[in-house]
């Protein structure tokens, strides 16, 4: 990330906290009967893709024209959510070369595929909607953003919290000056173990069939494929630079793999702030305390606790934080948890408006890069067991 001033982190923050609002207040234009519904094209048809053409269901503004995907028991699975009338394909370099003129090309695989099918569909002339964590590497992710720049194209990542009104009022109350100025933030994800169904790569360490989260070639690390996106809000809410990252951890309860089971991690920042995270997945049905959020500034704290906002400043007490959620009813009932699916649906709107106006999205390249590469500088800090500077990983 190019270091930027105090001053233009902060305009940028304003802007980004205006969007999401303004984001909100348009959630339920859907597309009117003289405009024209965008098509959609899918890459990868795992399980995270299922999930996706369920919510967009309640996405009039979308069609869903084409699907691809080698594995064709998922493949099938995904043509039935859709229904009739979609087109498939083994290949996705047979979809694009066919399916010339989608608006939008939603790319779902495992993080090691990320980057080659979303610079293809971007050199294609396609907006492009690539699942989190946007890349396998800093290099990665600096071409992907290349080829939207290139291309004039809208590269959307999806750290789907960010159109969450619940974490984009988090990232606002920060920025703002209700806590006197952030001083230390602290947060957590406790969950259980990956989906145990997930796609197998064959490893070639072991010529074994492994769940592709588990192994560092395909997944790149666990706080890439899940914590990212509490980092990412919680970055979000600091507003600054990060400077050093030092992080403890490994595999204590799933010693067979080689991605890590949990973590504890500490962030500095330019502006003298602290970050401290804390991630587990041996931890299924962990309640209130699964996901928390704490900022905590001299004039008072906002602390998150199951979707509920509650802020605490020195003069008033403390105070319930309303947020609207406006959803449609099968998205907000969806099976896998409101976070996902609310998040989901957001993205899909703002996805949508990027492509109709050409407004950068809040998970753009650039911010979903900067948060990429926290989770890298964590993971390197943890493997080499020293602090690790901004500097040590490409820019």
């Amino acid at each position: 990330m190019s270091r930027i001033s105090r001053r233009d982190m902060l305009a940028m923050g304003a802007a980004a906290v205006m969007a999401a609002d303004a984001q909100e207040k348009n959630e339920s234009k859907a597309a009117g009967p003289d405009q024209k519904r965008l098509t959609l094209a899918f890459i990868g048809t795992g399980h995270r893709a299922w999930q996706h053409l369920e919510v967009l269901k309640s996405v009039p503004d979308f069609q869903v024209v084409a699907l691809a995907d080698p594995t064709t028991e998922n493949l099938d699975h995904a043509a039935s959510i859709v229904g009739t009338g979609v087109h498939t394909y083994a290949d996705y370099h047979d979809m694009l070369g066919k399916e010339k003129s989608v608006d939008g090309v939603v790319v779902v695989t495992p993080t090691f595929l990320h980057a080659d099918p979303t610079i293809a569909a971007l050199s294609d002339g396609h907006h492009v909607l690539c699942e989190k964590p946007m890349a396998i590497s800093i290099e990665q992710a600096n071409a992907m953003i290349a080829a939207s720049e290139r291309n004039g194209k809208t590269l959307q990542i999806g750290l789907q919290m960010r159109c969450d009104p619940v974490y984009a009022k988090v990232a606002e109350i920060g920025r703002s000056e209700q806590l006197g100025g952030i001083a230390y933030v602290s947060g957590n994800l406790y969950r259980g173990d990956w989906y145990d169904k997930s796609w197998k790569y064959v490893d070639p360490k072991t010529g074994v069939a492994t769940n592709w989260r588990y192994l560092t070639k395909t997944a790149g690390s666990s706080l890439m494929e899940d914590g990212i996106h509490e980092l990412d809000i919680l970055n979000w809410a600091i507003n600054s630079n990060v400077t050093r990252v030092r992080a403890t951890g490994g595999n204590n309860v799933y010693k067979n793999r080689e991605t890590i089971d949990h973590a504890g991690v500490l962030i500095d920042y330019e502006n003298g702030v602290k970050l401290a995270f804390e991630f587990c997945i041996f931890a299924p049905n962990s309640g209130a305390a699964s996901r928390r959020m704490a900022l905590i500034g001299p004039e008072g704290n906002l602390q998150m606790e199951q979707r509920k906002l509650t802020l605490r400043q020195k003069r008033e007490g403390a105070k319930q934080v309303d947020v609207a959620e406006h959803v449609p009813a099968p998205v907000a009932a969806q099976k896998n948890g409101g976070d996902h699916d609310i998040g989901t649906y957001r993205q899909y709107l703002a996805f949508a408006n990027s492509i109709r106006t050409g407004a950068k999205p809040l998970s753009n390249g650039q911010s979903a890069k900067n948060v990429l590469k926290i989770s890298l500088l964590a993971e390197k800090s943890l493997r080499e067991g020293r602090i690790v500077s901004w500097n040590d990983l490409p820019a």
